[in-house]
């Protein structure tokens, strides 16, 4: 079975690139169809020019199946998601995008959203960590980076992965289990006390690479984090770059693994899982890195569909 990408962009260069990563997948790249008569659940491609002049017509597409490129700035990319409550913005990096939009497409005709098997392929280097509690997190982390190899990396990759990790680690130990914890009538725990998980709540951290590139993947098992909560922790981040003074944590750690990542990656389904992913794309300069056009992307499963990552 095969799903239709309609693409509306001022560049023909764009529909040209998508129809080439589109080959030898599902899917069936049309150049400006009429919108009125595009059918409903298919993918829409448009840039940012083209979304703002056509506004309304695209706001009526479902936010799963409409992507925007973008060359913009963080701060604008992050007040374009806001403001439009986009689940999907890719950076407009030449001879990358294409490649990611379809991955993406992948997970949502598969309706299969979780891990990194999508990102990094059956060939890839991986390593998983189960955690229960918040001590000796830092040196477990640092333990599995060690069985990768980042020469081919610019100078930092492993001190900027070593920070999302605590961060999101952080988050999913102290902030993810408020809502278990309110229901029982406890109170939150601060961050400076030790915190112990029991069972299934465990918090599975998995690391990945391939010839492309460096993913981490958090994932807790409370589904807290919603579009709505996401979107205001980026926004006031953005908006101040302070920290906010809570008892649960700062507020602050997705706004540094958003900024560390090429690829800011969330998949959700309220009150059953969390998963941060962050991609970082193989660069041996420094420059490189930086100057990638980071992309967000939120998917969000409902339940009936598939929960699994086989």
């Amino acid at each position: 079975m095969n799903a239709h990408v309609a693409v509306y962009a001022k560049d023909p260069k764009v529909f040209e690139q998508l129809k080439s990563s589109a080959n030898s997948t599902h899917f069936i790249v049309h150049d400006a169809p009429d919108l009125n008569e595009y059918k409903e659940d298919h993918f829409v491609v448009c840039d940012v020019e083209t979304f703002k002049e056509r506004m309304a017509e695209f706001k009526a597409i479902k936010k799963q199946f409409l992507y925007v490129l973008s060359s913009g700035t963080d701060e604008d990319n992050m007040k374009l998601v806001e403001q439009h409550e986009l689940y999907h913005l890719v950076g407009l990096n030449e001879q990358i995008y294409g490649t990611e939009i379809m991955c993406s497409f992948k997970k949502t005709f598969e309706k299969k959203i979780w891990g990194l098997k999508p990102y990094m392929g059956d060939d890839s280097d991986i390593k998983i960590i189960s955690l229960s509690d918040s001590k000796h997190t830092n040196e477990m982390i640092q333990d599995a980076l060690g069985n990768f190899d980042f020469q081919d990396y610019f100078s930092s990759p492993i001190e900027y992965i070593q920070v999302m990790a605590n961060e999101l680690i952080s988050n999913s130990l102290y902030k993810g289990p408020n809502k278990k914890r309110q229901e029982q009538g406890l109170d939150s725990v601060d961050r400076r006390s030790p915190v112990f998980l029991k069972g299934s709540d465990l918090v599975q951290v998995t690391l990945g690479m391939n010839d492309m590139g460096v993913a981490l993947s958090v994932q807790d098992s409370f589904g807290g984090l919603s579009y709505e909560l996401l979107i205001a922790s980026l926004k006031r981040s953005f908006n101040e770059k302070t920290v906010m003074e809570k008892k649960d944590g700062a507020g602050l750690g997705l706004y540094l693994t958003f900024l560390h990542s090429n690829q800011f990656i969330i998949n959700y389904r309220e009150n059953f899982r969390t998963e941060v992913l962050c991609i970082i794309d193989k660069n041996k300069r420094y420059k490189n890195y930086k100057q990638r056009i980071r992309s967000f992307h939120f998917f969000q499963e409902v339940p009936g569909e598939k929960t699994n990552d086989k």
